[in-house]
């Protein structure tokens, strides 16, 4: 597990010396943490981790979008069902330290402090979730709610290969309310003004001018 398989042909040989190269592509194996890189069986804390193979397979459009499910433990919820609007992300449940602070893990991208629905999904090689407070004693007191460390993806040995994704989203009402037309907004208008006692809002001509389309000339 972790190196690369290969095959050896005996042909009579009485002895065979093989070494196995290291499967750099197998990133199962191998999570960031706070101070590098490590093999996910040697590591005692809470880590989720999410490739870019689990990323790229979802049609979604933010990195928020394509944790959702993917990684045990990490809470992703939104309010609103507006497309332009961003999820809430929490880690280990809802919890504060204090008034004004922020319930949201702390996220890094490439070792510094970023937004993940600023980044493109398709640009990043994996995603490691620091869930357990041990995350807090590398990065102080932003990390009480968990670390999402973010790895972009880097350039690599071998022929250029060129993918495009492209997704289309669009909003529309789930249905829309039936409106009256000017004419009857108006007679109904001026009928419930006189069935106040008041005077009517329009008088017979304006009314008679919503009937046929054209614009009353009053100063209303």
């Amino acid at each position: 597990i972790g190196y690369v398989s290969q095959e050896v042909k005996v042909s009579g040989k009485k002895e065979l010396n093989v070494v196995l190269k290291e499967d750099t592509e197998t990133l199962d194996e191998v999570v960031v943490v706070g101070f590098g890189t490590q093999k996910k069986v040697n590591l005692t804390g809470a880590v989720g981790l999410a490739t870019a193979k689990e990323l790229e397979s979802r049609p979604v459009t933010s990195a928020t979008q394509a944790l959702q499910g993917l990684v045990p433990g990490l809470q992703i919820s939104t309010s609103t069902g507006e497309l332009d609007k961003t999820a809430d992300i929490s880690i280990r449940g809802t919890g504060t330290i204090g008034k004004g602070s922020s319930v949201s893990p702390l996220v890094l991208i490439d070792g510094m402090e970023g937004d993940i629905n600023a980044i493109n999904p398709q640009d990043i090689e994996n995603i490691s979730v620091l869930k357990d407070a041990a995350s807090a004693a590398i990065y102080g007191s932003k990390a009480s709610n968990g670390v999402i460390l973010i790895t972009t993806k880097r350039g690599k040995t071998g022929k250029p290969r060129i993918s495009y994704n492209g997704y289309v989203g669009f909003q529309k009402p789930t249905e829309m309310i039936d409106r009256i037309s000017s004419y009857d907004y108006a007679r109904l208008y001026s009928q419930s003004m006189i069935d106040e006692g008041l005077n009517p809002r329009f008088n017979e001509t304006d009314i008679e001018n919503f009937r046929n389309g054209t614009s009353p000339n009053t100063d209303w």
